[in-house]
């Protein structure tokens, strides 16, 4: 349902940008105005709900969506870098997973961070987790609220795995959506053209 309300926004942005077209074209005379203004102020607003509507029906079709509780696991920090600036850093994390009773595998996430808790995630330091077991490339860095960060989960030893063990989103699993848009755009111009 949220897919095709998605493809529906795509033929109203296919529609503005026509308005925003023939507005154009009739500037000069100024009976264009109202639709070329009104066209050009509402498209990208349009264009970026109708992305985002699209985008999570796709995730939700190919079974992407988080479907129950993720599963604590005790990770090794391979190496992190900060990549934002202010009180609460977002950090690139390269982990090795040790989920229980199964075999650690290496999975790059991000987590905001605060600057005070920057050194807990320094390379060889063990950290907290949640992970999907159906997905295992999800993986959450679990906050420092105090109780998660025992002394056996800092002091755990873990080794790190091969990279060939690297568990990452399937690149089927991020399927193009031009083909989605594209039509429902030029279904959306010729619709106002003919309509209008």
């Amino acid at each position: 349902m949220v897919f095709w309300i998605g493809v529906v926004l795509w033929v109203l942005v296919g529609g503005e940008l026509a308005a925003v077209a023939t507005g154009a074209v009739e500037l000069g005379s100024g009976s264009g105005v109202a639709r070329f203004v009104i066209g050009i102020n509402l498209a990208p607003w349009t264009a970026m709900a109708a992305w985002g509507l699209v985008h999570a029906g796709r995730r939700r079709r190919a079974g992407l969506t988080p479907t129950g509780p993720l599963s604590p696991a005790v990770a090794r920090v391979e190496s992190a870098k900060a990549t934002g600036e202010g009180p609460d850093h977002q950090v690139r994390l390269d982990l090795t997973v040790v989920p229980a009773g199964q075999s650690a595998y290496r999975v790059h996430t991000s987590a905001r961070v605060n600057v005070m808790d920057l050194d807990r995630f320094r390379a060889g330091r063990t950290v907290p987790v949640e992970y999907d077991p159906a997905r295992p490339w999800h993986v959450r860095v679990v906050p420092a609220d105090g109780s998660e960060w025992t002394a056996e989960v800092r002091l755990a030893k873990i080794d790190t795995a091969p990279a060939s063990t690297r568990r990452s989103e399937p690149p089927h699993a991020r399927p193009a959506l031009w083909p989605t848009v594209l039509p429902a755009l030029a279904a959306g111009a010729a619709l106002y053209v003919v309509c209008f």
